[in-house]
């Protein structure tokens, strides 16, 4: 079986609305997968459900293969991220691990996918796909991120990274296709920059996308140190961000950045879409 085929899922998740608020119905995992209680804590959006994943064993080794899927339901709202930064360990020769996530997003639904960031320590070798499939009036905001450590301090690089990225609306063919591969790679290249990411922030048919990216490009140059560029996906479906800076947490600012002008625009939204007030209240005898 090639990387990129499917395997069954070690964590599958799904979310339904229930009572105003979203709620997992179907929690699997096993090894290395851990889920214990998720919170709804934003007061502002209290059908917001918190994800905190898990993995027992906080790292990826040699040849894992991981598969995770991620199915929100029609009108479900969640926030996924993960416990800390997962180390990417060594590889045999020849061998690779292989990470696989799936997000599925329904109609209305909203998600925000910010997993810490991957730490490739020298001689690993891995092989990601994230695949994420969204409705044309759902949002969601699916960042990813890596970064190099050497324990020895020798300056030793990852042997092996081969990722990409599927994007599609649902039911659809592929609005972008992202792959990047770099095997054996030299200090050089990287000009200084330890940490890399990028973001995909897919938005409903009715939000002014190209207006959004010119926002997202004038946070991310308030931040020092990062270097971070946006730009309107195909058919002007969402907005893609690339990112490179020095330490992670300059590329922790920068997802907090976008982040952050995210939840304004949705929470504008909601109060351009309540009813008013005055054309709600009760009429009242004189």
């Amino acid at each position: 079986m090639s990387d990129s085929e499917p395997e069954k899922p070690r964590l599958d998740l799904s979310f339904v609305r229930r009572g105003g608020r979203t709620v997992i119905d179907r929690r699997l995992f096993a090894w290395p997968f851990v889920l214990t209680r998720s919170f709804h804590t934003d007061v502002h959006r209290p059908d917001v459900l918190n994800v905190i994943l898990q993995t027992g064993s906080g790292a990826v080794h040699g040849e894992d293969r991981l598969t995770q899927r991620f199915t929100l339901q029609a009108g479900t709202s969640v926030c996924v991220t993960t416990q800390g930064a997962t180390s990417v360990h060594r590889a045999e020769p020849g061998a690779r691990a292989a990470e696989q996530v799936l997000l599925r997003v329904a109609n209305g639904a909203s998600l925000d996918y910010r997993p810490e960031p991957r730490i490739l320590f020298p001689d690993a070798a891995l092989c990601q796909v994230l695949e994420l499939e969204c409705a044309t009036d759902a949002s969601a905001l699916v960042t990813d991120a890596f970064t190099m450590h050497d324990p020895d301090g020798q300056g030793r690089l990852f042997r092996e990274l081969d990722s990409t990225l599927i994007v599609r609306r649902q039911g659809q063919e592929p609005l972008l296709i992202d792959r990047m591969h770099l095997r054996d790679p030299t200090s050089a290249p990287f000009n200084g920059r330890r940490a890399f990411g990028s973001a995909v922030l897919m938005l409903p048919q009715m939000d002014d996308r190209a207006a959004i990216r010119v926002r997202l490009a004038d946070a991310l140059a308030g931040i020092d140190q990062l270097y971070a560029a946006a730009s309107l996906l195909p058919d002007s479906a969402g907005v893609g961000v690339r990112l490179a800076a020095r330490e992670v947490r300059q590329l922790r600012a920068g997802f907090d950045a976008i982040a952050a002008l995210v939840r304004a625009i949705d929470l504008g939204r909601r109060a351009a879409q309540a009813p008013s007030a005055a054309a709600t209240a009760r009429p009242t005898a004189a």
